[in-house]
Protein backbone atom coordinates (compact mmCIF):
# COMPACT_ATOMS: atom_id res chain seq x y z
CA UNK A 1 0.00 0.00 0.00
CA UNK A 2 0.94 3.64 -0.65
CA UNK A 3 3.08 4.69 2.47
CA UNK A 4 3.13 8.36 3.88
CA UNK A 5 6.95 8.20 2.99
CA UNK A 6 5.97 7.05 -0.91
CA UNK A 7 3.12 9.68 -1.35
CA UNK A 8 5.69 12.39 0.66
CA UNK A 9 8.66 11.05 -2.69
CA UNK A 10 5.84 11.26 -4.81
CA UNK A 11 4.97 14.73 -4.57
CA UNK A 12 8.56 15.67 -4.23
CA UNK A 13 8.76 13.92 -7.59
CA UNK A 14 6.07 16.50 -9.01
CA UNK A 15 7.16 19.52 -7.63
CA UNK A 16 10.48 19.18 -10.16
CA UNK A 17 7.75 20.03 -13.37
CA UNK A 18 4.42 21.15 -12.18
CA UNK A 19 3.79 24.92 -10.99
CA UNK A 20 3.03 25.25 -7.35
CA UNK A 21 -0.61 26.65 -8.38
CA UNK A 22 -1.64 23.01 -9.83
CA UNK A 23 0.72 20.71 -7.57
CA UNK A 24 -1.76 20.34 -4.84
CA UNK A 25 -5.09 19.47 -7.47
CA UNK A 26 -3.31 17.66 -9.86
CA UNK A 27 -0.97 15.23 -7.10
CA UNK A 28 -4.44 14.62 -5.16
CA UNK A 29 -5.98 13.35 -8.42
CA UNK A 30 -2.80 10.95 -9.43
CA UNK A 31 -3.18 9.67 -5.83
CA UNK A 32 -7.16 9.25 -6.51
CA UNK A 33 -6.17 7.05 -9.76
CA UNK A 34 -3.67 5.24 -8.21
CA UNK A 35 -5.83 4.13 -4.97
CA UNK A 36 -8.44 3.24 -7.41
CA UNK A 37 -6.26 0.73 -9.57
CA UNK A 38 -6.41 -3.00 -8.74
CA UNK A 39 -4.27 -3.59 -5.23
CA UNK A 40 -1.94 -6.40 -6.76
CA UNK A 41 -1.27 -3.55 -9.89
CA UNK A 42 -0.28 -0.93 -7.26
CA UNK A 43 1.53 -3.42 -5.30
CA UNK A 44 3.48 -4.48 -7.98
CA UNK A 45 4.93 -0.83 -9.10
CA UNK A 46 5.67 -0.35 -5.41
CA UNK A 47 7.87 -3.43 -5.15
CA UNK A 48 9.56 -2.60 -7.85
CA UNK A 49 10.02 0.99 -7.35
CA UNK A 50 8.60 1.49 -10.89
CA UNK A 51 6.15 3.33 -9.02
CA UNK A 52 8.14 6.77 -9.22
CA UNK A 53 8.08 6.44 -13.12
CA UNK A 54 4.83 4.81 -12.69
CA UNK A 55 3.79 8.21 -10.98
CA UNK A 56 5.92 10.75 -13.17
CA UNK A 57 3.95 9.86 -16.39
CA UNK A 58 0.83 9.93 -14.84
CA UNK A 59 1.48 13.38 -13.19
CA UNK A 60 2.56 14.25 -17.12
CA UNK A 61 -0.42 12.60 -18.96
CA UNK A 62 -2.77 14.26 -16.35
CA UNK A 63 -1.37 17.61 -16.48
CA UNK A 64 -0.89 17.69 -20.36
CA UNK A 65 -3.66 15.70 -21.98
CA UNK A 66 -6.90 18.21 -22.27
CA UNK A 67 -8.79 14.45 -21.84
CA UNK A 68 -7.76 14.25 -18.35
CA UNK A 69 -10.14 13.80 -14.98
CA UNK A 70 -7.19 16.85 -13.92
CA UNK A 71 -8.17 19.06 -16.64
CA UNK A 72 -12.03 18.67 -17.20
CA UNK A 73 -12.35 18.63 -13.13
CA UNK A 74 -10.54 21.47 -12.55
CA UNK A 75 -8.87 23.86 -16.03
CA UNK A 76 -12.17 23.32 -18.12
CA UNK A 77 -14.41 26.10 -18.84
CA UNK A 78 -17.83 25.72 -17.83
CA UNK A 79 -19.82 28.29 -19.16
CA UNK A 80 -24.01 27.89 -18.78
CA UNK A 81 -24.78 29.77 -22.29
CA UNK A 82 -28.01 29.79 -24.05
CA UNK A 83 -27.85 29.97 -27.52
CA UNK A 84 -31.82 29.85 -27.79
CA UNK A 85 -32.58 33.98 -26.26
CA UNK A 86 -29.22 35.32 -27.02
CA UNK A 87 -27.99 35.98 -23.57
CA UNK A 88 -24.78 34.81 -21.89
CA UNK A 89 -24.61 33.75 -18.52
CA UNK A 90 -20.60 33.31 -17.44
CA UNK A 91 -20.12 31.15 -14.39
CA UNK A 92 -16.51 31.86 -13.45
CA UNK A 93 -13.46 28.92 -14.06
CA UNK A 94 -10.58 28.47 -11.90
CA UNK A 95 -8.69 31.02 -13.93
CA UNK A 96 -11.56 33.51 -14.21
CA UNK A 97 -12.10 33.35 -17.88
CA UNK A 98 -15.34 34.90 -19.54
CA UNK A 99 -16.47 35.07 -22.35
CA UNK A 100 -17.48 38.50 -23.01
CA UNK A 101 -17.11 40.38 -26.25
CA UNK A 102 -18.58 38.87 -29.36
CA UNK A 103 -21.53 36.69 -27.24
CA UNK A 104 -24.15 38.02 -29.42
CA UNK A 105 -22.06 37.68 -33.15
CA UNK A 106 -21.30 33.59 -31.53
CA UNK A 107 -25.35 33.33 -30.86
CA UNK A 108 -25.82 35.06 -34.58
CA UNK A 109 -23.51 32.71 -35.95
CA UNK A 110 -24.29 29.78 -34.14
CA UNK A 111 -27.84 30.46 -35.47
CA UNK A 112 -26.90 30.50 -38.77
CA UNK A 113 -25.94 26.80 -38.64
CA UNK A 114 -27.43 23.74 -39.48
CA UNK A 115 -29.32 21.91 -36.28
CA UNK A 116 -27.24 19.14 -36.07
CA UNK A 117 -24.19 21.12 -35.82
CA UNK A 118 -25.41 23.39 -33.25
CA UNK A 119 -27.23 20.81 -30.98
CA UNK A 120 -23.68 18.81 -30.99
CA UNK A 121 -21.76 21.67 -30.66
CA UNK A 122 -23.81 22.97 -27.64
CA UNK A 123 -23.69 19.69 -25.71
CA UNK A 124 -19.69 19.73 -26.27
CA UNK A 125 -19.61 23.34 -24.81
CA UNK A 126 -22.22 23.36 -22.75
CA UNK A 127 -23.69 19.97 -21.36
CA UNK A 128 -27.16 18.91 -21.12
CA UNK A 129 -29.95 19.83 -18.62
CA UNK A 130 -28.45 18.13 -16.02
CA UNK A 131 -25.14 19.85 -16.36
CA UNK A 132 -23.11 17.07 -17.28
CA UNK A 133 -20.29 17.80 -19.74
CA UNK A 134 -18.84 15.55 -22.72
CA UNK A 135 -16.48 14.49 -23.86
CA UNK A 136 -16.29 13.14 -27.32
CA UNK A 137 -16.00 9.65 -26.51
CA UNK A 138 -18.61 10.43 -23.52
CA UNK A 139 -20.85 12.38 -26.36
CA UNK A 140 -20.70 9.23 -29.04
CA UNK A 141 -22.11 7.00 -26.13
CA UNK A 142 -24.85 9.35 -25.29
CA UNK A 143 -26.43 10.02 -28.98
CA UNK A 144 -24.97 6.66 -30.70
CA UNK A 145 -22.93 9.04 -33.18
CA UNK A 146 -19.76 7.94 -33.85
CA UNK A 147 -16.72 9.57 -32.42
CA UNK A 148 -14.74 11.05 -35.26
CA UNK A 149 -17.84 12.71 -37.04
CA UNK A 150 -18.87 14.20 -33.63
CA UNK A 151 -14.97 15.51 -33.90
CA UNK A 152 -15.37 16.65 -37.00
CA UNK A 153 -18.57 18.44 -36.62
CA UNK A 154 -17.38 20.39 -33.54
CA UNK A 155 -14.05 21.35 -35.17
CA UNK A 156 -15.94 22.50 -38.04
CA UNK A 157 -17.94 24.32 -35.89
CA UNK A 158 -15.47 26.00 -34.30
CA UNK A 159 -13.67 27.06 -37.62
CA UNK A 160 -16.61 28.56 -38.83
CA UNK A 161 -17.44 30.80 -35.55
CA UNK A 162 -13.91 31.51 -36.14
CA UNK A 163 -13.98 32.67 -39.27
CA UNK A 164 -17.10 34.26 -39.71
CA UNK A 165 -16.13 36.10 -36.12
CA UNK A 166 -13.39 37.46 -38.38
CA UNK A 167 -15.27 38.65 -40.75
CA UNK A 168 -17.98 40.05 -38.60
CA UNK A 169 -15.63 41.88 -36.73
CA UNK A 170 -13.85 43.76 -39.78
CA UNK A 171 -16.91 45.10 -40.91
CA UNK A 172 -17.65 46.81 -37.65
Amino acid sequence: MLTNKICIELKNIAKNFIPAKDLDDLVQEVFVQLLTMPEKKLQDLIKSGDIYKYFNRMCKLNYYSRNSRYYYTYNKILEHISFTDGTFNNKHTRNNLYITEDADLIVQILSELYWYDRELFRLYVLGDQEAKNYTYTSLSAKTGISRISIYYTIKGVKKHIAKRLKDLQNDL
